[in-house]
C-alpha cells in the first residue's frame, strides 16, 4: 500500500504500569515515527474505583460504553485498522463489534495468556498450570481462586472467558491475532483459537545504547519484577546453597523483595540495586557477564533478554518458556530447567569456568542475533504486513 495507515489503538492501562504498558506506547511511537496515522482509545483502571465493583465486572464482560465511544471514533473518519492491545478490564471485546459495524479490520495482541486462564500467566502454586486451557468453562480458575486470590473476581473472569468463548466472539469478529512467541502461539491454538489468523511478532523494544563492548565486571545480575513466577527464589537459593563467591547484582522491585533480602541477609555474594531506569540497567547489563532470567512459568515473551543481547551480554534462562525459545543452549547461554536451584548453579559454574574469551564470544552471538531478527525497522514491517492481511479479510459491515 503507497499510502499511510490509519489505525485507532486499543488499550487499557493497569494501575502499576508494567510491560503491557510499554509495549503499547512503543507500537504506537513505532507507528508514528513510520509514517502512519495512530489515534489512541485509552482507558485507565483508576476508573474502577469511581465505577464499584458490580459494574466494573459486568464491563469486563461486556462495555457498552467503550463500545460507543469506539464507534464514535471510527464514525468520524476513516480508519483501517482497529488494534487492541489490551481490553481488560474497563474495555472488554465489545469494541470489535463497533470495528466491524464500521467495515475496519480488527487485529488483537494477545499479550498475557487472560482468554485462556483467570490467572493470565498459566502458573498455579509455582507451577505452570493449563487445567483451564481448551475448556468451555474454567471452574478450576474459580475453584483455586486464581484472580487475586479472590473467588469472586475469579468468577468474573472466568464467567469473560466463558460468554466469549460460546459466543465465539474472537473466532468471528478478529482478523488476525499478534502474539509475541511462537509458544504462545502454540497455547493459544491449544485454547481454541483460530490457528490461521495468529502471527507471532516479536515486541517493539526501544532504542537501547550500544554499551557491550565495554569493560566487564566478574559478576551475574537478575533484572526484573522480584514475584515468584520471574524465578529469583531458586536465583538467591542457588547462590546460598552452591556457596557461590560470584557476585549476583539483583535489580528489580516487587512482593519478595523484603523476604529475599533477608533471606541473602549476611552473604556478601548478593546485593540489590531495586527498581532503576531503563539506561541504568542497561549499564549495569553492559557491565556484567551474564544475566539471569530462571522463570518459573512460560512467559509470553523476553524482553530482558532481548536487553542482554543488545548488551552482548549472555543469558541464563529456563527451558520450555518464551525466554528459553530466544536462547540457543551453548551458544547464545544456557538453559535450566524451571525452579531448579541447583541446575541454576551448575550453569552459573559452567559459564564462568569457561575462558574470557569464550563468555565475551556467547555475548557477541546474541548481540548478532538482536540486530538480525530484532531490530525496529523489520518489527515495523512484521506489523503493517500483518494489518494487511486483516484490512484483506475485513467482511462487509454488521451489527454484532
Amino acid at each position: 500500500m503507497d499510502r499511510p495507515l490509519r489505525i485507532l489503538m486499543v488499550h487499557n492501562h493497569y494501575l502499576v504500569r508494567g510491560g503491557e504498558d510499554v509495549s503499547f506506547e512503543a507500537e504506537v511511537e513505532l507507528l508514528r515515527g513510520g509514517g502512519h496515522e495512530v489515534e489512541t482509545y485509552v482507558r485507565e483502571n483508576e476508573e474502577i474505583q469511581s465505577l464499584g465493583k458490580l459494574r466494573a465486572a459486568a464491563g469486563s464482560i461486556w462495555s457498552r460504553q467503550s463500545r460507543r465511544k469506539v464507534s464514535a471514533i471510527l464514525s468520524g473518519r476513516k480508519f483501517d485498522v482497529m488494534h487492541v492491545q489490551n481490553s481488560f478490564p474497563l474495555i472488554s471485546p465489545s469494541v470489535y463489534g463497533a470495528a466491524r459495524a464500521a467495515g475496519v479490520a480488527v487485529v488483537q495482541t494477545l499479550r498475557n495468556f487472560r482468554p485462556l486462564c483467570a490467572a493470565a500467566v498459566l502458573m498455579r502454586e509455582g507451577r505452570n498450570c493449563e487445567d483451564c486451557v481448551g475448556k468451555a468453562v474454567g471452574w478450576n480458575g474459580i475453584r483455586h481462586r486464581c484472580y487475586r486470590g479472590s473467588v469472586l473476581g475469579s468468577a468474573v473472569v472466568t464467567g469473560m472467558n466463558a460468554f466469549h468463548r460460546a459466543r465465539a466472539t474472537y473466532g468471528r469478529e478478529v482478523d488476525r491475532f499478534i502474539v509475541a512467541s511462537d509458544l504462545v502461539r502454540r497455547k493459544f491454538v491449544a485454547g481454541g483459537f483460530p490457528e490461521h489468523r495468529l502471527r507471532v511478532k516479536p515486541n517493539v523494544m526501544p532504542d537501547l545504547p550500544d554499551l557491550g563492548a565495554g569493560p566487564r565486571k566478574r559478576r551475574a545480575i537478575f533484572v526484573g519484577r522480584l514475584s515468584a513466577e520471574k524465578g529469583v527464589r531458586p536465583a538467591i537459593e542457588a547462590w546460598l546453597r552452591a556457596s557461590l563467591e560470584i557476585p549476583l547484582l539483583v535489580v528489580g522491585s516487587g512482593p519478595l523483595e523484603d523476604e529475599l533480602r533477608e533471606r541473602a541477609r549476611g552473604n556478601p555474594a548478593i546485593s540489590f540495586a531495586g527498581r532503576l531506569p531503563i539506561e541504568e540497567t542497561c549499564r549495569l547489563i553492559a557491565e556484567s557477564e551474564i544475566l539471569l532470567l530462571p522463570t518459573q512459568c512460560y512467559e509470553t515473551f523476553g524482553r530482558t533478554v532481548l536487553e542482554a543481547y543488545a548488551m552482548a551480554t549472555p543469558v541464563i534462562t529456563s527451558r520450555g518458556s518464551a525466554p528459553g525459545d530466544l536462547v540457543s543452549d551453548g551458544e547464545t547461554g544456557f538453559l535450566v530447567n524451571p525452579s531448579d536451584a541447583e541446575d541454576l548453579a551448575q550453569a552459573v559454574k559452567r559459564f564462568f569456568s569457561l575462558p574470557a574469551i569464550d563468555r565475551r564470544e556467547l555475548g557477541q552471538r546474541g548481540r548478532a542475533h538482536y540486530e538480525r531478527h530484532f531490530g525496529r525497522k523489520r518489527n515495523l514491517e512484521l506489523l503493517t504486513s500483518i494489518y494487511l492481511e486483516a484490512m484483506g479479510e475485513v467482511r462487509l459491515p454488521r451489527v454484532a
